[in-house]
């Protein structure tokens, strides 16, 4: 895949880091300390022109609600900056932004990551399991290619382990080590059922009561902590393809 020379960058965690700054620093010169922000996560050979910044639909309109009701309740405490809406209304209304009905911005970068058309920007972690280019200001020297087939592994792994941060349980006793244990112990072909085999009762429980039974809860857990790719959405339509069982990664 030839590197973009357009770039989309994760909006929501630029509008919180900028918001918290205001709060604590100078709300009246927050456009200033945004417009920086941005300046510094654009790649290098991308023209400000051909940079889209990402943004989240509200999380209650978050699809993955409807699969995992209690997806991110673990964030409703969390204080909110004071000006957090008027960082994003501000960048809404001066940069080229783009929101999808019921998706994150994550998964904004992921499907255009995987079509190849925009290096994905942004520091979190959780891009790792799209295929494409990416680049993370703060560790990256440079755009860098990840391979469908490390994205798979990613997706498998966290599958595994959930993502406590979004209130994703993931399955009882099975961290980083033991998924990549099992990763490197099975034949690539067989990662899915065994991984759906491990969710069943007889095996591991979930690291918290759940009423939803087996199989149904292994697909749920991978519905949630699996970006969007292209393979998964239909830009024209604007429809999501749920993730199955091997349908695809």
């Amino acid at each position: 895949m030839k590197r973009p020379k357009k770039a989309m960058i994760d909006g929501d965690i630029l509008v919180y880091h900028t918001a918290f700054w205001a709060e604590s620093q100078d709300p009246d010169h927050f456009p200033a300390k945004l417009d920086g922000l941005i300046q510094e996560w654009i790649p290098d050979g991308v023209a400000p022109e051909d940079v889209i910044v990402a943004l989240s639909c509200k999380r209650k309109d978050n699809f993955r609600k409807e699969q995992w009701p209690k997806y991110k309740d673990n964030r409703d405490d969390l204080l909110k900056p004071e000006y957090l809406e008027d960082v994003r209304e501000w960048i809404q209304e001066y940069y080229e932004c783009m929101l999808l009905p019921n998706l994150e911005a994550d998964d904004i970068l992921g499907i255009y990551a995987s079509e190849g058309t925009h290096i994905a920007v942004t520091i979190d972690k959780d891009l790792q399991g799209t295929t494409g280019w990416h680049y993370n200001p703060n560790k990256d020297d440079d755009a860098r290619f990840v391979s469908k087939e490390d994205a798979y592994r990613f997706f498998c792994k966290q599958w595994m382990t959930g993502d406590t941060t979004d209130g994703i349980p993931g399955l009882w006793r099975i961290g980083p080590k033991t998924a990549d244990k099992f990763l490197n112990e099975w034949d690539k072909d067989e990662w899915e059922d065994n991984i759906l085999e491990l969710y069943s009762e007889d095996k591991h429980k979930l690291r918290e009561d759940c009423d939803i039974p087996f199989p149904e809860i292994a697909i749920v857990m991978a519905r949630c902590v699996k970006i969007l790719t292209k393979e998964d959405y239909n830009l024209e339509h604007e429809e999501i393809k749920l993730w199955c069982p091997d349908a695809g990664s």
